[in-house]
């Protein structure tokens, strides 16, 4: 089913005018600059998974390499925090628009 911007940009004659060229020029951009986008928002939001996910098996294993120590927690969770900081730095640094 074509989107309605697909239908507004075709012509009805059997030989378009220049301005009918011009509009449906103008909508196919359109069209890609918004498929386009929507695969940025995709890209970031699969980057921003994987982040979490990995933040997550970092964390679970410094719980598990700690093994309750208190001084080894604390120095790996400073490691762990870093890695945090560097992922919030490449998530910013993605290209993203939106606001933090």
């Amino acid at each position: 089913m074509p989107s309605e911007l697909e239908r507004w940009a075709k012509s009805q004659s059997l030989v378009p005018s220049r301005d009918e060229r011009q509009h449906a020029r103008a909508v196919s951009r359109l069209v890609r600059e918004a498929q386009f986008d929507g695969l940025k928002v995709d890209a970031e939001a699969a980057l921003t998974g994987r982040i979490m996910e990995r933040a997550v098996d970092l964390d679970n294993y410094r719980k598990q390499l700690a093994g309750g120590d208190p001084v080894l927690d604390a120095v790996l969770t400073r490691i762990e925090v870093g890695f945090v900081d560097k992922a919030l730095r490449t998530q910013r640094g993605f290209g993203s628009e939106f606001p933090l």
